[in-house]
């Protein structure tokens, strides 16, 4: 009965004997779907995991770990690695036991509930999408700066030079072709990383003061949540780790390139442990050596000098690759839209180059507006993460198992529902209106330094 064919459903291994376009086109405007190269295998998927995921959510953790105390920074930390990865693996049974021509959200969302669901789900994906990269170029330019501190310019000047670098590797039009350079980018942030707490520890051991000055309280260290910190932000700190392992809504899209798609769970599995390990590693050190005065950016956290110079040019290699991984999803999902045949020539060239260039412009209006790195973490986390990366795998799954006759284990069931209805609407809820109020105070306290600033006399400026 149900019982066998779900044993020989999941024996059964997606060999995609059917060409791209037989099936109906779930993503893209046009009628068909244009044929992709399957030449990733599960370590290339694992460096594209890393690459989308990890960097720059590691170096915003650490604050939020201050911001609510030790035993709840690290059991964030831990809980939602745990958690992300087994989100993903959901991803993973998805397509490969149910839905084995799906490429994407929509895909499923098609497949499982019909055209509208689809175009929601779409429409949800490109603006999550749209939104996580203005993040990713704000902090290329806070990484450049870090670089070049001597170059004295502003953000949007920074925004500026950081997108026309990006734009020629940008036309780059499949994961695979960046595959070797997402290894490259997992490589930097690791040095980049490595190097930070480095000098982070030798600093502490010194007694020598940070890079910013310590406020009069001094380093503090809080067990739990720290005393006078109210309840209702501490979730837009807890979104701050939730966005640091969110990635799942380009993981269809990486298992789409993937030479055998079934072993998507090693490259997963892979991907999220390395994260974990290096993420709690990182929190335990730099809130260890800083306290409560460790900086939302952590590389503002270190000296000057010709090691802080460097964590910059890796953070700012890392983040680079991070935006056209993000990116390039996007970029084809509207480059398909716009053409009604998507494929090679100078027209499909100059399209995709019209798609990236709008995308980056759009990038740099958002990361003007949001120019703090750590409030903009916490509320993409919220926002866009959350839905992405507990919401949509759960329902996904939840279908899946109804339409499939799929078997659905007790701790399955428990989990989904959990995640569904109890921790993605409260992470957006709650997470969200903490975030806001975050971003509200920071520009206060952004302005009311620049009015300081131009209170005084020209010679002190």
């Amino acid at each position: 009965g149900a019982k066998e064919s779900t044993c020989i459903m999941r024996r059964t291994p997606n060999r995609d004997a059917s060409p791209p376009g037989e099936h109906l086109p779930l993503v893209h405007g046009s009628s068909a779907k244009p044929a992709v190269a399957r030449e990733s295998l599960w370590y290339h998927s694992s460096f594209l995991i890393m690459a989308e995921a990890m960097g720059m959510g590691v170096l915003g953790i650490p604050h939020a770990t201050a911001q609510i105390g030790w035993v709840w920074g690290l059991t964030a930390c831990v809980a939602f690695g745990l958690v992300s990865t087994y989100s993903s693996l959901l991803l993973g049974r998805v397509k490969n036991d149910a839905f084995a021509q799906a490429e994407s959200y929509a895909d499923v969302a098609l497949a499982a509930f019909g055209p509208a669901a689809a175009r929601l789900t779409r429409a949800s994906v490109l603006l999550t999408w749209q939104s996580i990269l203005p993040f990713f170029l704000l902090a290329c330019a806070e990484s450049a700066r870090t670089f070049a501190p001597w170059a004295l310019l502003d953000t949007p000047t920074w925004l500026l030079l950081v997108a026309l670098l990006l734009l020629p590797p940008l036309q780059l039009r499949t994961l695979h072709q960046v595959a070797w350079l997402s290894f490259a980018s997992s490589v930097a942030i690791v040095a980049a990383i490595s190097a930070i707490m480095a000098a982070l520890l030798l600093q502490a051991r010194d007694d020598a003061a940070p890079a910013s000055p310590p406020s009069a309280g001094g380093r503090r260290h809080s067990v739990w949540l720290p005393s006078g910190a109210a309840s209702l932000d501490s979730f837009g700190a807890v979104s701050a780790f939730v966005f640091a392992y969110q990635c799942h809504s380009v993981l269809l899209e990486i298992m789409r390139e993937m030479r055998e798609p079934r072993s998507f769970p090693a490259a997963a599995r892979a991907a999220y442990g390395v994260m974990g390990l290096v993420y709690t590693c990182t929190c335990v050190l730099a809130y260890g050596a800083y306290g409560s005065e460790v900086a939302g950016f952590l590389p503002d956290s270190m000296p000057p000098g010709h090691a802080k110079r460097l964590v910059g040019l890796l953070l700012a290699l890392h983040t680079a690759v991070a935006y056209m991984v993000a990116a390039q999803p996007l970029h084809r999902s509207i480059h398909a839209s716009l053409l009604a045949e998507p494929g090679g020539g100078a027209r499909a060239a100059l399209c995709w180059l019209c798609v990236s260039s709008g995308v980056l412009l759009l990038s740099i209006v958002l990361a003007t507006a949001v120019p703090f790195f750590s409030d903009l973490q916490s509320l993409l986390g919220s926002l866009a993460g959350a839905p992405m990366m507990f919401g949509f795998p759960a329902l996904f799954y939840l279908r899946a198992c109804r339409a499939h006759g799929l078997a659905l284990s007790w701790f399955d069931a428990a989990a989904c529902h959990f995640l569904l209805y109890l921790l993605t609407p409260t992470l957006v809820v709650l997470g969200t209106l903490s975030s806001m109020r975050s971003i509200a105070h920071s520009w206060e306290v952004a302005l009311a330094a620049d009015a300081a600033a131009q209170a005084q006399p020209a010679y002190l400026r």
